[in-house]
Protein backbone atom coordinates (compact mmCIF):
# COMPACT_ATOMS: atom_id res chain seq x y z
CA UNK A 1 0.00 0.00 0.00
CA UNK A 2 0.94 3.28 -1.21
CA UNK A 3 2.33 5.90 2.32
CA UNK A 4 1.09 9.65 1.57
CA UNK A 5 3.33 11.51 3.39
CA UNK A 6 2.16 14.69 4.83
CA UNK A 7 4.44 17.52 5.90
CA UNK A 8 4.73 19.29 9.02
CA UNK A 9 4.40 22.60 7.63
CA UNK A 10 1.19 22.48 6.44
CA UNK A 11 -0.06 21.60 9.85
CA UNK A 12 1.77 24.14 11.15
CA UNK A 13 -0.15 26.85 8.42
CA UNK A 14 -3.33 25.91 9.30
CA UNK A 15 -3.13 26.12 12.90
CA UNK A 16 -1.93 29.60 12.25
CA UNK A 17 -5.12 30.44 9.68
CA UNK A 18 -7.01 29.14 13.03
CA UNK A 19 -5.23 31.53 15.22
CA UNK A 20 -5.38 34.94 12.72
CA UNK A 21 -9.35 34.10 12.35
CA UNK A 22 -9.79 34.25 15.93
CA UNK A 23 -7.84 37.09 16.30
CA UNK A 24 -10.01 38.72 13.15
CA UNK A 25 -13.21 37.70 15.41
CA UNK A 26 -12.27 39.52 18.57
CA UNK A 27 -11.06 42.78 16.48
CA UNK A 28 -14.26 42.87 15.26
CA UNK A 29 -16.45 41.97 17.83
CA UNK A 30 -14.35 44.89 20.42
CA UNK A 31 -14.56 47.13 16.88
CA UNK A 32 -18.30 47.06 17.01
CA UNK A 33 -18.40 47.24 20.74
CA UNK A 34 -16.46 50.28 20.65
CA UNK A 35 -18.37 51.87 17.95
CA UNK A 36 -21.83 50.97 19.77
CA UNK A 37 -20.88 52.58 23.15
CA UNK A 38 -19.00 55.61 20.99
CA UNK A 39 -22.42 55.92 19.45
CA UNK A 40 -24.53 55.84 22.82
CA UNK A 41 -22.23 58.07 23.85
CA UNK A 42 -22.70 60.70 21.63
CA UNK A 43 -26.18 60.68 21.92
CA UNK A 44 -26.10 60.92 25.98
CA UNK A 45 -23.95 64.00 25.48
CA UNK A 46 -25.50 65.34 22.78
CA UNK A 47 -28.83 65.10 25.13
CA UNK A 48 -26.84 66.12 27.51
CA UNK A 49 -25.78 69.44 25.85
CA UNK A 50 -29.33 70.16 24.76
CA UNK A 51 -30.85 69.65 27.91
CA UNK A 52 -27.64 72.59 29.46
CA UNK A 53 -28.62 75.04 26.71
CA UNK A 54 -32.21 74.53 27.37
CA UNK A 55 -32.07 75.60 30.77
CA UNK A 56 -29.11 77.72 30.71
CA UNK A 57 -31.99 79.92 28.04
CA UNK A 58 -34.27 79.02 30.90
CA UNK A 59 -32.43 81.31 33.46
CA UNK A 60 -31.38 83.61 31.21
CA UNK A 61 -35.16 84.39 30.14
CA UNK A 62 -35.92 84.48 34.09
CA UNK A 63 -32.98 86.71 34.56
CA UNK A 64 -34.45 89.33 31.98
CA UNK A 65 -38.06 88.99 33.31
CA UNK A 66 -36.94 89.25 36.99
CA UNK A 67 -34.31 92.05 35.59
CA UNK A 68 -37.34 94.59 34.47
CA UNK A 69 -38.66 93.93 37.71
CA UNK A 70 -35.93 95.12 39.85
CA UNK A 71 -35.60 98.26 37.80
CA UNK A 72 -38.76 99.36 38.39
CA UNK A 73 -38.15 99.26 41.82
CA UNK A 74 -34.44 101.40 41.45
CA UNK A 75 -35.99 103.66 38.89
CA UNK A 76 -38.39 104.55 41.74
CA UNK A 77 -37.27 104.52 44.93
CA UNK A 78 -40.05 106.64 46.61
CA UNK A 79 -43.08 104.70 46.43
CA UNK A 80 -46.07 106.60 45.05
CA UNK A 81 -49.69 105.32 44.60
CA UNK A 82 -48.74 105.05 41.00
CA UNK A 83 -45.81 102.47 41.52
CA UNK A 84 -47.03 100.48 44.17
CA UNK A 85 -47.54 97.82 42.11
CA UNK A 86 -45.54 96.28 39.16
CA UNK A 87 -46.02 98.34 35.88
CA UNK A 88 -48.54 95.85 34.14
CA UNK A 89 -48.35 94.70 30.22
CA UNK A 90 -50.36 92.54 28.80
CA UNK A 91 -52.48 92.69 25.63
CA UNK A 92 -55.87 94.42 25.62
CA UNK A 93 -58.77 91.58 26.28
CA UNK A 94 -61.22 91.44 23.66
CA UNK A 95 -63.78 94.67 24.13
CA UNK A 96 -66.76 93.56 26.41
CA UNK A 97 -64.33 91.04 28.23
CA UNK A 98 -62.43 91.86 31.70
CA UNK A 99 -58.35 91.37 31.76
CA UNK A 100 -57.62 88.39 34.03
CA UNK A 101 -57.55 89.58 37.40
CA UNK A 102 -54.28 88.39 38.83
CA UNK A 103 -52.12 88.51 35.33
CA UNK A 104 -48.90 90.91 35.72
CA UNK A 105 -47.27 90.81 32.41
CA UNK A 106 -46.79 88.67 29.66
CA UNK A 107 -44.70 88.82 26.45
CA UNK A 108 -46.16 90.25 23.81
CA UNK A 109 -45.33 91.99 20.79
CA UNK A 110 -46.28 94.91 21.90
CA UNK A 111 -45.06 95.08 25.22
CA UNK A 112 -42.77 98.48 26.11
CA UNK A 113 -39.24 96.13 26.45
CA UNK A 114 -38.62 96.19 22.34
CA UNK A 115 -37.87 92.82 22.88
CA UNK A 116 -40.68 90.60 21.82
CA UNK A 117 -41.87 89.44 18.44
CA UNK A 118 -45.15 88.66 16.73
CA UNK A 119 -44.56 84.99 16.30
CA UNK A 120 -47.58 83.60 19.23
CA UNK A 121 -46.61 80.97 21.29
CA UNK A 122 -49.91 79.06 19.61
CA UNK A 123 -48.71 79.13 16.29
CA UNK A 124 -47.08 75.48 15.01
CA UNK A 125 -43.16 76.69 14.47
CA UNK A 126 -40.91 75.04 11.68
CA UNK A 127 -40.58 71.64 13.84
CA UNK A 128 -43.93 71.41 14.50
CA UNK A 129 -44.48 72.22 18.11
CA UNK A 130 -46.50 74.77 20.19
CA UNK A 131 -47.78 75.85 23.80
CA UNK A 132 -51.63 75.71 24.13
CA UNK A 133 -54.02 77.79 25.32
CA UNK A 134 -55.10 74.95 28.03
CA UNK A 135 -50.90 74.60 28.81
CA UNK A 136 -51.20 78.10 29.53
CA UNK A 137 -53.35 77.45 32.15
CA UNK A 138 -52.04 73.99 34.05
CA UNK A 139 -51.90 76.08 37.26
CA UNK A 140 -55.46 77.37 37.30
CA UNK A 141 -54.43 80.96 37.80
CA UNK A 142 -56.84 82.26 35.09
CA UNK A 143 -60.28 81.69 35.25
CA UNK A 144 -61.45 78.67 32.65
CA UNK A 145 -63.82 78.85 30.24
CA UNK A 146 -67.44 77.76 30.27
CA UNK A 147 -67.57 73.94 29.56
CA UNK A 148 -67.64 72.85 25.78
CA UNK A 149 -70.53 69.92 24.48
CA UNK A 150 -70.49 67.17 26.65
CA UNK A 151 -68.81 69.10 29.56
CA UNK A 152 -69.96 70.97 33.26
CA UNK A 153 -68.09 72.61 35.54
CA UNK A 154 -66.61 69.03 37.15
CA UNK A 155 -65.04 68.31 33.97
CA UNK A 156 -61.56 68.26 34.11
CA UNK A 157 -59.75 70.79 32.14
CA UNK A 158 -57.56 74.27 31.83
CA UNK A 159 -59.16 76.25 28.45
CA UNK A 160 -58.97 79.50 29.93
CA UNK A 161 -61.58 82.50 29.37
CA UNK A 162 -61.33 83.85 26.02
CA UNK A 163 -59.85 87.19 26.91
CA UNK A 164 -56.66 85.48 27.77
CA UNK A 165 -54.16 85.83 25.05
CA UNK A 166 -51.32 83.20 24.74
CA UNK A 167 -47.66 84.95 25.30
CA UNK A 168 -45.73 85.88 21.97
CA UNK A 169 -42.37 84.46 21.56
CA UNK A 170 -39.09 86.07 22.42
CA UNK A 171 -36.61 85.49 20.16
CA UNK A 172 -32.29 84.83 21.25
CA UNK A 173 -29.50 85.41 19.57
CA UNK A 174 -26.19 85.82 20.60
CA UNK A 175 -26.25 89.30 20.93
CA UNK A 176 -29.18 88.45 22.98
CA UNK A 177 -32.96 88.70 22.77
CA UNK A 178 -34.16 90.89 18.85
CA UNK A 179 -37.92 91.64 17.91
CA UNK A 180 -37.05 91.48 14.48
CA UNK A 181 -33.63 89.18 14.09
CA UNK A 182 -32.62 87.12 10.84
CA UNK A 183 -33.82 83.36 11.47
CA UNK A 184 -30.46 82.32 10.93
CA UNK A 185 -29.06 83.62 14.03
CA UNK A 186 -31.61 82.69 16.36
CA UNK A 187 -30.03 80.02 19.26
CA UNK A 188 -33.29 79.92 20.94
CA UNK A 189 -36.73 81.35 22.24
CA UNK A 190 -38.95 81.93 25.23
CA UNK A 191 -42.17 82.72 26.26
CA UNK A 192 -43.82 84.28 29.90
CA UNK A 193 -45.87 85.13 31.74
CA UNK A 194 -46.12 86.87 35.50
CA UNK A 195 -48.82 86.41 38.17
CA UNK A 196 -49.38 88.31 41.43
CA UNK A 197 -50.57 85.94 44.17
CA UNK A 198 -50.19 88.63 46.87
CA UNK A 199 -53.75 88.70 47.04
CA UNK A 200 -54.64 84.99 46.74
CA UNK A 201 -55.78 82.99 49.94
CA UNK A 202 -52.51 81.37 51.57
CA UNK A 203 -53.92 77.41 51.68
CA UNK A 204 -51.48 76.85 54.49
CA UNK A 205 -53.75 79.15 56.69
CA UNK A 206 -56.99 79.85 55.25
CA UNK A 207 -60.02 78.45 56.11
CA UNK A 208 -61.81 76.99 59.14
CA UNK A 209 -64.10 73.71 59.35
CA UNK A 210 -67.62 73.07 60.31
CA UNK A 211 -68.43 73.75 64.09
CA UNK A 212 -72.08 72.03 65.35
CA UNK A 213 -71.55 71.81 68.53
CA UNK A 214 -72.44 74.12 71.81
CA UNK A 215 -70.50 75.12 74.27
CA UNK A 216 -69.91 72.93 76.69
CA UNK A 217 -70.47 73.41 80.04
CA UNK A 218 -67.95 73.82 82.58
CA UNK A 219 -65.07 74.49 80.25
CA UNK A 220 -62.59 77.55 81.50
CA UNK A 221 -61.27 79.08 78.36
CA UNK A 222 -57.27 78.17 77.91
CA UNK A 223 -55.00 80.61 79.18
CA UNK A 224 -54.31 82.08 75.78
CA UNK A 225 -52.95 85.33 75.45
CA UNK A 226 -55.39 86.43 72.65
CA UNK A 227 -54.12 89.54 71.78
CA UNK A 228 -51.18 87.55 70.61
CA UNK A 229 -52.30 84.44 69.06
CA UNK A 230 -54.75 85.15 67.70
CA UNK A 231 -52.43 87.17 65.24
CA UNK A 232 -50.47 83.41 64.93
CA UNK A 233 -52.68 82.72 61.99
CA UNK A 234 -53.70 86.36 60.72
CA UNK A 235 -57.00 87.08 59.44
CA UNK A 236 -56.78 84.12 56.68
CA UNK A 237 -57.94 81.52 59.25
CA UNK A 238 -61.11 83.05 59.43
CA UNK A 239 -61.41 83.39 55.69
CA UNK A 240 -64.90 81.98 54.89
CA UNK A 241 -63.58 79.39 51.73
CA UNK A 242 -67.51 78.33 51.17
CA UNK A 243 -68.04 81.66 49.47
CA UNK A 244 -65.89 80.90 46.91
CA UNK A 245 -67.61 80.18 43.26
CA UNK A 246 -67.20 75.98 42.48
CA UNK A 247 -69.61 77.44 39.61
CA UNK A 248 -71.44 79.85 38.29
CA UNK A 249 -74.38 79.17 40.57
CA UNK A 250 -72.93 77.10 43.50
CA UNK A 251 -70.15 77.74 46.00
CA UNK A 252 -67.69 75.33 47.46
CA UNK A 253 -69.81 73.14 49.95
CA UNK A 254 -68.84 73.16 53.41
CA UNK A 255 -67.64 69.18 53.08
CA UNK A 256 -65.05 69.56 50.67
CA UNK A 257 -63.57 73.14 53.25
CA UNK A 258 -63.89 70.04 55.86
CA UNK A 259 -61.45 67.67 53.71
CA UNK A 260 -59.60 70.47 53.10
CA UNK A 261 -58.89 71.13 56.45
CA UNK A 262 -58.79 67.24 58.03
CA UNK A 263 -55.74 67.35 55.31
CA UNK A 264 -53.50 69.87 55.75
CA UNK A 265 -54.12 70.12 59.74
CA UNK A 266 -54.49 66.45 60.79
CA UNK A 267 -52.84 66.66 63.74
CA UNK A 268 -53.87 69.86 64.93
CA UNK A 269 -57.83 68.81 63.92
CA UNK A 270 -56.73 65.21 65.55
CA UNK A 271 -58.07 62.98 63.07
CA UNK A 272 -58.06 59.37 62.33
CA UNK A 273 -59.04 58.71 58.69
CA UNK A 274 -56.54 57.46 56.36
CA UNK A 275 -58.18 58.03 53.11
CA UNK A 276 -59.12 61.06 51.18
CA UNK A 277 -62.04 63.37 50.76
CA UNK A 278 -63.14 61.49 54.30
CA UNK A 279 -65.54 58.88 54.04
CA UNK A 280 -67.38 59.96 57.45
CA UNK A 281 -69.92 62.15 56.92
CA UNK A 282 -69.25 64.17 60.28
CA UNK A 283 -68.18 67.43 59.85
CA UNK A 284 -64.29 67.80 61.20
CA UNK A 285 -64.74 69.73 64.57
CA UNK A 286 -68.78 68.58 64.80
CA UNK A 287 -70.72 66.64 66.83
CA UNK A 288 -69.04 67.30 70.18
CA UNK A 289 -69.62 69.61 73.24
CA UNK A 290 -66.47 68.39 75.15
CA UNK A 291 -63.99 70.99 76.39
CA UNK A 292 -61.04 69.05 74.61
CA UNK A 293 -62.91 69.26 71.20
CA UNK A 294 -63.49 72.90 72.04
CA UNK A 295 -60.33 73.56 72.56
CA UNK A 296 -58.90 71.56 69.54
CA UNK A 297 -61.03 74.09 67.69
CA UNK A 298 -59.37 77.06 69.70
CA UNK A 299 -56.27 75.92 69.08
CA UNK A 300 -56.77 75.25 65.10
CA UNK A 301 -58.05 79.38 64.71
CA UNK A 302 -56.31 81.24 66.44
CA UNK A 303 -52.30 79.38 67.17
CA UNK A 304 -49.83 76.62 66.56
CA UNK A 305 -49.09 74.87 69.79
CA UNK A 306 -50.33 74.32 73.13
CA UNK A 307 -49.53 76.26 77.06
CA UNK A 308 -47.70 77.34 79.03
CA UNK A 309 -46.57 79.83 77.16
CA UNK A 310 -43.94 82.64 77.46
CA UNK A 311 -45.14 86.31 77.20
CA UNK A 312 -41.32 88.50 76.71
CA UNK A 313 -41.24 91.52 75.86
CA UNK A 314 -38.45 92.30 73.26
CA UNK A 315 -38.38 96.58 72.48
CA UNK A 316 -41.69 97.07 71.99
CA UNK A 317 -42.87 94.00 70.86
CA UNK A 318 -44.93 91.13 72.42
CA UNK A 319 -43.83 87.95 71.52
CA UNK A 320 -45.61 84.26 72.85
CA UNK A 321 -46.54 81.01 71.05
CA UNK A 322 -43.34 78.83 70.56
CA UNK A 323 -44.54 77.80 67.01
CA UNK A 324 -44.55 80.68 64.81
CA UNK A 325 -48.00 80.87 62.46
CA UNK A 326 -45.67 79.74 60.01
CA UNK A 327 -44.82 76.58 61.49
CA UNK A 328 -46.17 73.05 61.16
CA UNK A 329 -47.72 71.81 64.09
CA UNK A 330 -44.98 69.35 66.08
CA UNK A 331 -47.78 66.80 67.72
CA UNK A 332 -49.37 63.26 65.59
CA UNK A 333 -52.18 62.28 65.23
CA UNK A 334 -52.09 58.16 64.14
CA UNK A 335 -48.81 58.74 63.84
CA UNK A 336 -49.30 61.63 61.56
CA UNK A 337 -48.74 65.36 61.57
CA UNK A 338 -50.05 68.32 60.00
CA UNK A 339 -49.11 68.98 56.39
CA UNK A 340 -48.18 72.16 55.20
CA UNK A 341 -48.13 73.38 51.09
CA UNK A 342 -45.00 74.97 50.36
CA UNK A 343 -45.55 74.84 46.23
CA UNK A 344 -48.55 75.41 44.07
CA UNK A 345 -47.77 71.92 42.68
CA UNK A 346 -48.69 70.76 45.95
CA UNK A 347 -51.88 72.76 46.14
CA UNK A 348 -52.92 71.23 42.56
CA UNK A 349 -52.30 67.37 44.04
CA UNK A 350 -54.30 68.21 47.12
CA UNK A 351 -57.14 69.29 45.02
CA UNK A 352 -56.77 66.32 42.74
CA UNK A 353 -56.61 63.80 45.90
CA UNK A 354 -59.80 65.95 47.57
CA UNK A 355 -61.85 66.49 44.29
CA UNK A 356 -63.18 69.85 45.34
CA UNK A 357 -63.71 72.49 42.03
CA UNK A 358 -60.97 73.60 40.17
CA UNK A 359 -63.10 77.18 39.89
CA UNK A 360 -61.64 77.78 42.86
CA UNK A 361 -57.83 77.82 42.11
CA UNK A 362 -57.64 81.33 40.95
CA UNK A 363 -58.25 82.55 43.96
CA UNK A 364 -55.72 80.03 46.39
CA UNK A 365 -52.35 80.42 46.49
CA UNK A 366 -49.24 79.10 48.49
CA UNK A 367 -46.76 82.03 48.84
CA UNK A 368 -48.92 85.24 50.01
CA UNK A 369 -47.96 84.97 53.45
CA UNK A 370 -46.89 88.64 54.66
CA UNK A 371 -44.69 88.61 58.42
CA UNK A 372 -47.38 88.76 61.07
CA UNK A 373 -46.72 90.28 64.02
CA UNK A 374 -48.31 92.36 67.08
CA UNK A 375 -48.40 96.20 66.43
CA UNK A 376 -45.25 97.89 68.46
CA UNK A 377 -47.63 100.45 70.04
CA UNK A 378 -49.00 97.11 71.73
CA UNK A 379 -47.36 97.31 74.91
CA UNK A 380 -48.10 101.21 75.29
CA UNK A 381 -52.09 100.76 75.18
CA UNK A 382 -52.29 98.84 79.17
CA UNK A 383 -55.26 100.04 80.73
CA UNK A 384 -56.69 101.89 77.59
CA UNK A 385 -58.05 98.91 75.90
CA UNK A 386 -61.26 97.88 76.73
Amino acid sequence: MKTFLRSRDDASKGAALMIVLALVVLLTGLSLAYFSRTTTDRQLAQSSYNDTSADLLARTALDIVVGDLKQEIINNPTITYANIQPARYTPAPTPGRSPIANLIRQSYSGDPTGRTSNVHSIDLSANGRSISLARWNTHYLIPRASPGPGQDWDTIYTNPVDSFGAPDWVLVTAQGPTRTPSPSTVIGRYAFAVYDEGGLLDMSLAGYPNWSGLPGSGCNPSPTPWLVNVGRKGIAAFADLTALPAAPSTNLPQSQVDNIVGWRNYATAQRTFTNFPNPSPSPVFGGETNCTNQAIYGSYLLYFGDPPFVIESIGNLLTASVYPFSAVYPGTSSSRTDQALMTRQELLKMRSALGFSQNVLQYMGTVSRERNRPAPDWPKLNGTLS
